[in-house]
């Protein structure tokens, strides 16, 4: 079996979104130059990037970075290994996705009645979303510079 490639990875991803190579890095969160570069073959996807690609191409993880680890690896041995990885996550893979189509159905389209009237449901109040980031004032904010008298 061969491995992936990360030009593989991001060609599927192409065509599961259907986007252009600008709305792949979009898609990811890189800037353009970064997805010409790993699409030339100039650069290999950083393995950082690797459970964003997975979780759009829903597939573990471990399958991604050992195929870009396998792809950057030089030394023979090891590539034999993290090609041995990635053929176990992807055999795993395929068999957890036959194990839930088989277990959920594989043509069941739309809510059964039981999740229809499902109580944790009813009268739940909305998620919301906090983070961490601080706003930062503009520059031309003079009055968090030195506290104006009231």
């Amino acid at each position: 079996m061969r491995l992936e490639t990360s030009q593989d990875l991001l060609e599927r991803l192409r065509e599961k979104y259907g986007t252009s190579w600008y709305g792949l890095g979009r898609l990811i969160g890189v800037h353009e130059n970064t997805i010409t570069n790993w699409k030339g073959g100039r650069t290999i996807v950083d393995r950082r990037f690797a459970p964003r690609i997975a979780h759009l191409l829903d597939e573990p993880t471990e399958y991604d970075v050992a195929c870009l680890e396998a792809q950057r690896e030089t030394e023979p041995d090891m590539k034999k290994v993290w090609e041995r990885i990635a053929q176990k996550f992807r055999s795993h893979a395929a068999s957890v996705l036959l194990v839930s189509a088989l277990m959920f159905g594989v043509g069941s389209a739309g809510k059964t009645e039981a999740a229809e009237h499902s109580p944790a449901d009813a009268g739940s109040p909305p998620m919301y979303v906090m983070t961490n980031r601080r706003r930062r004032r503009p520059w031309w904010d003079f009055a968090t510079w030195i506290p104006l008298p009231a």
